[in-house]
């Protein structure tokens, strides 16, 4: 026993040993990059970027460095440098261009060695590449068959190179990026369709006239994408905008057209935007999307944070479907705390079916969620959802989006039951699929009207609990 006891002391020490050394590491950093927003990943290198402060400089210019070796790598390439001027004249978007390293989906990684007072250094930095197309192709210019929308977006996806738009970010988890993706929607879109092609029609290729399509995506940086979202949000009547977070088994471009396809139902006069964390775009693979929304939380957070505060919108509509309400939730929580003056940018918060525990939903999120945004919210929810019956079925516990005997009914937030209405495939996509829902949200933008005057809902209660049904 005592030896097992001396074991976890020595143990515990050992890691604050660790723990010391790694932040004076840290704070012992004497040189920087000159671009932080490269450091704090916010942002990455590509072919279309200013170079001109991819610089090294010395914290402290009185600080003597000696031994000083830079070390740069890409795409299985290397440069080294004994200086910093060396570094900092030195052609880097040729050398990346050269070897092909923005295509090649990986890092830039700088590895850099000095001592200072006899103490050796190490720093390392990583900073993401990227390519962006210089001359996009416009699949859907000068037609007057289809209609294109600009949607914004921000995904923690690795981004693949692929003549495939739909195909242009993976599975795989990666840096926050962010950008816009043009999709197209034919003149004889149906509300609530995402229309695509059918082999019981003999159609084997999208076609922008018949089908929603993805256009083009540009990829920008964190201020250039804020500082242009902002400005169009500024055009808008209202200066809104709605901001869309996916649930499970849905791809980077099915995320793109469903937001585009809310966005054009709703005939929203704002700018739409979405998150698209790794899912991995299949049924079979529940497990992984729920590791993977849980890692994307931090970086949601700091998506919603600077979402409600760069954007410049005075009416920010919040909305996630399924396994995405646990990322947003969350991050409304945590930003909200850190951040209550952002409140007042919120205007309605709207989870459908969400695949959450009910009972934490019930006890720590949603009590949270109203007291600290004091903002309406609204709450869809069906007996008919195979998914959420089916992640009840995994997970054991009633799910926050689930109808009937033990449905979510909470003061501050409005249940909304659809059930009854869908006809998406796998029942799980109602909320963007129907009319009737479509309609409702349609109202909520529209009029801001609550459930009581809603035309389309219908008053019932459970337990002399109040909730609404949507008329069929």
């Amino acid at each position: 026993m005592l030896n097992k006891i001396s074991f976890f002391l020595l143990f515990a020490l050992l890691c604050s040993v660790v723990s010391i050394s790694q932040l004076n590491a840290q704070n012992n950093q004497h040189l920087i990059l000159e671009d932080e927003t490269l450091v704090k990943g916010d942002s990455c290198l590509s072919n279309r970027s200013d170079y001109s402060k991819f610089r090294l400089a010395y914290v402290n210019d009185s600080t003597l460095v000696k031994n000083l070796q830079i070390l740069v790598g890409a795409n299985y390439k290397s440069e080294s440098f004994s200086s910093v001027e060396q570094f900092n004249i030195f052609d880097f978007k040729f050398w990346l261009l050269s070897n092909d390293s923005y295509k090649s989906n990986g890092d830039l990684e700088l590895k850099i060695t000095y001592s200072v007072n006899n103490n050796p250094i190490e720093q390392v930095f990583s900073i993401c590449l990227m390519y962006v197309d210089p001359n996009p192709v416009d699949r859907g210019a000068n037609t007057p068959d289809f209609v294109k929308l600009p949607i914004y977006f921000g995904t923690d996806r690795n981004y693949v190179k692929s003549k495939d738009l739909n195909d242009a970010f993976g599975i795989k988890r990666s840096k926050l990026k962010y950008g816009i993706v043009e999709v197209s929607i034919p003149h004889d879109h149906r509300i609530g369709e995402i229309e695509s092609p059918s082999i019981w029609k003999f159609e084997f290729s999208e076609d922008p006239s018949k089908h929603v399509m993805l256009q083009s995506i540009t990829l920008l940086d964190k201020k250039r994408f804020f500082d242009k979202l902002a400005a169009d949000i500024k055009t808008s009547k209202k200066k809104s905008t709605f901001l869309f977070v996916h649930g499970y088994n849905t791809s980077f471009s099915e995320a793109a057209k469903r937001t585009a396809q809310i966005s054009y139902d709703l005939k929203f006069d704002g700018k739409a935007v979405f998150y698209s964390w790794p899912s991995q775009a299949s049924t079979f693979r529940y497990g992984k999307d729920e590791e993977n929304i849980e890692w994307s939380q931090r970086n949601i957070e700091r998506f919603l944070r600077d979402y409600l505060s760069k954007s410049g919108a005075e009416e920010i509509y919040l909305v996630a479907h399924s396994m995405g309400n646990r990322g947003l939730t969350r991050a409304i929580v945590k930003v909200m705390k850190d951040r209550p003056e952002l409140r007042s940018k919120i205007k309605e918060i709207i989870l459908a079916a969400p695949d959450i525990d009910a009972d934490v939903f019930k006890n720590d999120i949603a009590p949270q969620m109203v007291s600290n945004t004091q903002k309406p919210i609204t709450l869809y929810v069906s007996s008919d959802d195979l998914a959420l019956k089916a992640s009840k079925l995994i997970n054991g516990n009633a799910r926050a989006g689930d109808a009937g005997e033990k449905m979510v009914i909470l003061n501050g937030i409005e249940t909304i039951d659809a059930t009854g209405i869908d006809t998406s495939f796998l029942s799980h996509s109602y909320f963007a699929d129907s009319n009737s829902i479509i309609s409702d949200i349609f109202d909520i933008i529209q009029s801001g009207q609550r459930a009581l005057n809603r035309k389309r809902l219908l008053m019932a209660k459970l337990k002399d609990n109040v909730y609404w049904k949507v008329k069929q």
